[in-house]
């Protein structure tokens, strides 16, 4: 059984597949504690994974966005297996810190200042911008970088801040 905050139909708002109709199934629980998390940590539905995937495949999409909360803390391969059975290309977005199946089609790694990364494949770093010094993300191998603004002042100002120009540099 898993604990589950919601799974809802959406389009992807940010990172590399911004745009796209996806399922988000948003997993209660989670071992840091951000002060710009959305998550309620303390509600959620424990389901199994039959549930899940039932309630996954009313939607027609292919995409299936595994987020949290920390979905490292629940998901396994039996989980993505299943997922993949009903046709689903599997993501999921990732704090870095618990180690992951490696049957994920997609990882996106947002990680968290002073968390250790346990991951052996990264495709995007997606970095919300709390004003902190974000030059050392740029040293985690993936394909894609992404800043996501946390509604910091200095960013709603619409100038970008000198400390934020090695993030010029998303691709490689």
């Amino acid at each position: 059984m898993r604990r589950i905050n919601e799974i809802f139909y959406s389009l992807q708002g940010e990172g590399y597949h911004t745009g796209i109709p996806a399922v988000f199934v948003r997993f209660s629980g989670c071992n840091l504690r951000c002060p710009f998390c959305d998550t309620q940590h303390e509600e959620g539905t424990l389901m199994s994974d039959e549930d899940i995937v039932m309630e996954v495949a009313k939607y027609s999409t292919q995409i299936v966005i595994l987020t949290g909360g920390e979905p490292g803390l629940w998901i396994d391969e039996k989980l993505v297996d299943a997922l993949h059975h009903e046709g689903k290309y599997v993501c999921i977005e990732t704090n870095g810190t618990c180690l992951l199946p490696e049957n994920i089609d997609w990882v996106t790694c947002s990680p968290k200042e002073g968390a250790k990364i346990n991951l052996d494949r990264i495709d995007e770093v997606k970095v919300v911008y709390v004003g902190q010094d974000v030059s050392a993300y740029l040293d985690l191998s993936a394909s894609h970088y992404f800043l996501s603004n946390s509604r910091h002042p200095v960013l709603e100002t619409g100038a970008l801040p000198t400390e934020l120009l090695p993030c010029l540099r998303l691709q490689r």
